[in-house]
């Protein structure tokens, strides 16, 4: 077959929901980009309207557990032994023929998920619905994917609302804290000064009374020096009127002998 160099390509943007386009995590498992992968390509088939919400995409818990079940909007992948089977969930778009639409997407989505190195790849689609021209209101369908993704957006906002009421909450309490550490600071400082004051009337009480005791011990000292100065004064007279006494007393006794020995002598 020749390339036709004039031929032209035309390009189909097809809108993906919000939780295709949301980029996988760095330790995607095979299964799980396995289900990105089906859900993409069976987006882009001519005639698919959108995925639907298949409602048994964790069908098996216990296998979903070991990282080897996998699901996103219409799309349900399990895995066992390297074989992988998945299952696409769509709506075609009226007047698409449904047999046909449902068997390319088989096809592509199989030939886009054999590339992930997988053995054998089963894809079963199942065709939920038709939309049209005639779908005046939304079908049931419709309905519980629009509801489930209020109340998705529900939970979002909630949780918005709470991670806010945490912050505020937060920073309110450490507002509190800064307040209350502010004030014991102030407390503490007031408390050293008190403290200082006391130290220091203490210390000044101290040499008054020491100076005042100094004080009185000179002037204890000093009338003690007078009295032993006056006691000393007292003392000496007292021993020399004693003198005074012995002598006079030894002269009129020496008298008296005397006396009496010339009264001897004259008889």
């Amino acid at each position: 077959m020749q390339h036709d160099p004039n031929a032209r390509t035309q390009i189909i943007e097809v809108p993906l929901p919000e939780e295709l386009t949301e980029p996988l995590p760095a330790d995607a498992s095979p299964v799980t980009i396995a289900a990105r992968t089906a859900a993409e390509t069976a987006l882009g088939v001519h005639g698919v309207h959108h995925l639907g919400n298949l409602l048994a995409r964790a069908a098996d818990t216990v296998r979903a557990r070991f990282g080897r079940s996998a699901g996103t909007t219409g799309v349900q992948v399990d895995e066992t032994d390297g074989e992988l089977d998945v299952v696409v969930s769509i709506v075609v778009e009226y007047p698409e023929p449904v047999v046909q639409v449902a068997d390319e997407v088989r096809r592509q989505v199989r030939e886009a998920v054999a590339q992930l190195n997988f053995d054998v790849v089963s894809v079963d689609v199942r065709v939920l619905d038709v939309h049209g021209p005639f779908d005046d209101e939304p079908s049931a369908l419709d309905r519980a994917v629009e509801s489930g993704k209020d109340a998705v957006d529900r939970v979002r906002t909630a949780a918005s609302e709470a991670a806010a009421h945490v912050e505020e909450s937060a920073a309110d309490a450490a507002e509190r804290a800064r307040d209350a550490a502010s004030r014991a600071v102030d407390r503490a400082g007031d408390a050293t000064d008190a403290a200082r004051e006391a130290v220091a009337d203490a210390t000044d009480r101290v040499r008054d009374g020491a100076a005042e005791a100094a004080d009185r011990a000179r002037d204890g000292a000093d009338r003690a020096r007078g009295a032993a100065s006056a006691a000393g004064d007292d003392a000496t007279e007292a021993a020399g009127a004693a003198l005074d006494a012995a002598v006079d007393e030894r002269a009129a006794e020496a008298l008296r002998e005397d006396a009496e020995s010339h009264g001897e002598a004259r008889n």
